[in-house]
């Protein structure tokens, strides 16, 4: 069950991230108001922010932290073995994450490295302390903020000629990169984004927010959630009567995290907007659980698991796809499809994600870089490939 949620982690995720693979981000709003689909451009949007933005990574962090959690509470007996061996594990996800992050200034990777140890260091609170501690990180950001409304701190007018705009690059500087520039072009424009990327971490709280996912996913790990209580209706009604009361309020208050709070009233829509997101991801993981109670529905999750035991793999492979698809040092897609058409190109490419990822678990235990990983992590290889069935009586 837990494969299954990683899987739909995973494809919310594509859902976000091909707006930057392929520049429709950062697209001026007139040329999108130009493609063949822009009638569909306000629903699509629409949809993004209602249903996409915010929610899946917000699984996914909350999965991570629950993954440390299973693992802690099983080697209980063996710590002094098991906290070596996952923080050196944490050293080469951070390597990784270096890695993907000098080819796509969207990575995420590294940022989880880093504050996984941080939720290592902090294993040892009470459970009612560990979810105190989640909630008190979710909302941290709010601090800073109000700083800055006391301080009286003008922040810098938002530029709306795109989703997505830098005070020092503009939208055709960008697509010249990476539309129709070469890997140098694109490595440098890159490196500039990923330092915006980071610096943007401060108005929008990215870093205690996913500290503070993680430790809820540590909490839900502690207290068996989810093999006691996601797959419960009651649970799923919960999640998203809330998810979506909250989420409508903040689209309500005009709720935008990547900016610093010129008012209070924007700084209240950006926490609602958070409680928003948090309880609608809870909301999907319950839907996920409530259908995995039957056989039909355990059947219809399958590729969705095939997706989540592989998770970190296809999470670098969708990289690798849309730079291909979209980059001038590919196929030079970039910035001629609205967010329709890339919809719909989303779901084939992870369409055929599934089909490699299950026809690649039949031969093989790990996704290849799973095991890569694992491999580094104890400093040795392992087999990986699985054994071919023995015939009896032959």
């Amino acid at each position: 069950m837990i494969d299954a949620i990683r899987g739909l982690a995973v494809l919310g995720i594509l859902f976000a991230n091909i707006q930057s693979w392929s520049g429709y981000k950062f697209m001026p709003l007139e040329e999108i108001n130009a493609l063949p689909d822009a009638e569909l451009e306000t629903l699509f949007y629409s949809l993004h922010l209602w249903i996409v933005d915010g929610k899946f990574y917000a699984i996914f962090s909350m999965l991570f932290g629950v993954g440390f959690g299973i693992q802690y509470m099983k080697n209980q007996h063996a710590l002094e073995q098991f906290l070596p061996v996952y923080r050196r594990r944490l050293c080469f996800l951070l390597m990784f994450g270096v890695l993907h992050a000098l080819l796509w200034s969207g990575d995420i990777l590294t940022l989880y490295a880093l504050l996984a140890f941080v939720m290592v260091a902090m294993r040892g609170l009470p459970v009612t302390i560990t979810l105190l501690a989640a909630i008190t990180l979710l909302g941290f950001f709010a601090l800073p903020h109000t700083l800055v409304l006391v301080l009286g701190a003008s922040p810098v007018p938002l530029d709306g000629s795109a989703h997505k705009t830098y005070v020092d690059a503009t939208p055709d500087a960008i697509a010249a990169a990476f539309g129709q520039g070469t890997w140098v072009d694109m490595f440098r424009m890159n490196l500039h984004n990923l330092y915006w990327r980071w610096m943007d971490f401060l108005p929008n709280g990215r870093i205690t927010r996913v500290l503070g996912l993680f430790m809820l996913g540590l909490y839900l790990a502690r207290v068996s959630y989810f093999s006691q209580r996601v797959a419960q209706s009651g649970m799923l009604l919960l999640w998203f009567c809330l998810g979506i009361s909250l989420t409508a309020a903040a689209e309500s208050l005009g709720a935008n995290m990547t900016r610093w709070s010129a008012e209070p009233i924007d700084l209240i829509a950006k926490l609602v907007s958070v409680a928003g997101q948090v309880t609608l991801a809870l909301g999907y993981m319950s839907v996920v659980g409530c259908l995995y109670r039957s056989r039909l529905g355990e059947t219809l999750l399958y590729p969705l698991t095939q997706i989540g035991r592989m998770a970190f793999t296809n999470y670098l492979l969708q990289t690798v796809i849309g730079i291909t698809l979209f980059y001038g040092v590919g196929l030079g897609m970039y910035a001629s499809f609205g967010l329709a058409s890339l919809w719909v190109m989303a779901i084939a490419i992870y369409s055929l994600q599934v089909l490699l990822s299950s026809l690649w678990l039949q031969y093989y235990r790990q996704g290849p870089v799973e095991w890569l990983w694992g491999c580094l992590t104890k400093n040795r290889l392992s087999q990986n490939r699985r054994q071919p069935a023995t015939v009896f009586g032959a």
